[in-house]
């Protein structure tokens, strides 16, 4: 049995951002009792049951296409079923499972399993960040160096810090809701606004060529053209 993988760093990111939610089940060693819930971050979850539970482990969780629909699921799975003093659900991990693949089936909504949707996520995620690393190599990302210099040298004016490692994260989160939004990965500088925060008390610069040109800010900028076959954003297939 594979152990259960915690998305962390650009997996989680994209998760988010991608606005699935997680219907979990987690559970102490024996397998009863069982905690059922739904998040859009298994990490900050996890760390919450171990601090109340610590022997607890998420054994298994499925993604579906929204909160909503995922906390819809799981009132009607457990509605019914006993719980402990501290409101863990009496019944072993495997009976909980059963009754929301039921639920979900009799819904008619699909659920996509953990492992899969990781797979999934692993292969989105190297994609754009060899994109980022290739554009990195030509000299095409020069635009990005040049408007970090330049927004470091003006927020350490007023005691604001952003390392170079930061601006790539924020840089590659960027570019990831792009792709789940639009299908494309641009590295252009429309991304400028989603990277580098304005400062207080400061017009926003030009930070690509230094000029005190204002750059639209990512509440005022254009929003990109809906595309011509009118298809819009992208799903984890199921």
């Amino acid at each position: 049995m594979m152990e259960f993988e915690i998305p962390h760093a650009a997996d989680r990111e994209y998760l988010i951002v991608f606005g699935v939610a997680a219907i979990y089940i987690a559970t102490i060693p024996r397998g009863e009792p069982c905690i059922v819930g739904v998040t859009r971050d298994l990490g900050q979850t996890f760390d919450g049951i171990r601090d109340k539970w610590p022997w607890s482990e998420i054994g298994c969780a499925f993604w579906v296409k929204d909160r909503d629909t995922a906390e819809a699921i799981v009132a009607e799975a457990t509605e019914v079923l006993p719980r402990d003093p501290e409101g863990r659900l009496a019944v072993r991990a495997e009976f909980a499972r059963r009754q929301i693949e039921l639920v979900a089936e009799r819904r008619k909504v699909p659920l996509t399993d953990h492992d899969a949707v990781m797979l999934r996520v692993h292969a989105a995620v190297r994609h754009v960040q060899e994109k980022i690393n290739e554009a990195n190599a030509s000299g095409d990302l020069g635009w990005f160096n040049t408007a970090y210099r330049s927004w470091r040298i003006e927020a350490k004016k007023v005691g604001r810090v952003m390392s170079y490692a930061e601006a790539l994260a924020r840089l590659r989160k960027a570019v990831t809701k792009r792709l789940i939004t639009l299908d494309v990965i641009d590295l252009d500088t429309d991304l400028l606004p989603d990277i580098f925060p304005e400062l207080p008390n400061r017009a926003a610069e030009n930070y690509v060529d230094g000029s005190k040109n204002r750059v639209l800010s990512s509440r005022t900028r254009p929003r990109p053209k809906p595309r011509a076959d009118g298809s819009g954003r992208r799903g984890i297939s199921h």
